[in-house]
């Protein structure tokens, strides 16, 4: 997806996505949640990799991941305790993903590099639509995280060029980039799926309500009848 298009679709759906404190503190939960995965498979990374100079990069990054992570929970608890119906958002407990081992470092560092950088100019639309709306802390938040989201695209698109080289390096980006779109095609998938299964079986409960009424009316429960042929049942005394 082009760098116009992901911006565009930020400042389209910022209205939305960022109004009121509930929604927000949300919407900062789950990029919380996103940045503490991405430190897990960050240090699962540099576990992994033959290079100790890439394993020191990885867990930098993962660091800041985690610093990340730890600032929109932080602000994301504020704003649901500000909400019209204060709640409390649960621990942040990230799964990891383990897709450097999935992806191969090749894949791994290109997959990680198109995420900054989608990050990135999500980021800066957010900067902006905040400004303009007077809601300076969450600028002034997203504006911190974003000099770190800068540096991962730079660092991780190096890294890259000099594992494979320029074009071996165009190739990984297009295919993660394609592997990326199938998975985010799955995972919408499968929430549609769920919201559509949980309607389904609501809407049963309610259409067999008036049958088991029905039943009920037709064929009422006579009472002693379970009691007297539980009776026969019983073995005589000897």
């Amino acid at each position: 997806m082009s760098r116009d298009v992901i911006g565009a679709l930020a400042r389209l759906l910022s209205p939305l996505a960022w109004s009121g404190p509930a929604r927000s503190a949300r919407k900062l939960y789950a990029f919380a949640l996103a940045e503490q995965g991405s430190m897990l498979d960050l240090r699962l990374a540099a576990a992994r990799t033959s290079s100790a100079a890439r394993a020191a990069a990885y867990l930098r990054h993962a660091d800041d991941e985690a610093r990340h992570a730890q600032m929109f929970a932080r602000r994301a608890a504020k704003l649901a305790g500000e909400a019209a119906r204060p709640f409390v958002l649960p621990p942040l407990r990230a799964d990891c993903e383990r897709l450097f081992e999935l992806l191969g470092e090749r894949d791994f560092l290109a997959f990680v590099h198109v995420g900054e950088e989608r990050a990135r100019r999500q980021f800066e639309a957010y900067v902006t639509w905040f400004k303009g709306q007077a809601r300076d802390q969450d600028a002034v938040l997203f504006e911190t995280i974003l000099v770190d989201e800068r540096r991962h695209g730079r660092y991780t698109r190096e890294l890259l060029l000099e594992l494979v080289g320029e074009v071996e390096a165009r190739k990984a980006l297009r295919r993660v980039a394609r592997w990326e779109l199938g998975r985010r095609w799955l995972r919408a998938g499968r929430f549609v799926a769920e919201r559509v299964y949980l309607v389904l079986t609501l809407a049963l409960y309610v259409l067999a309500a008036p049958l088991a009424l029905l039943v009920r009316l037709v064929r009422p429960i006579r009472p002693g009848l379970r009691a007297e042929g539980s009776a026969r049942a019983l073995p005589a005394p000897e």
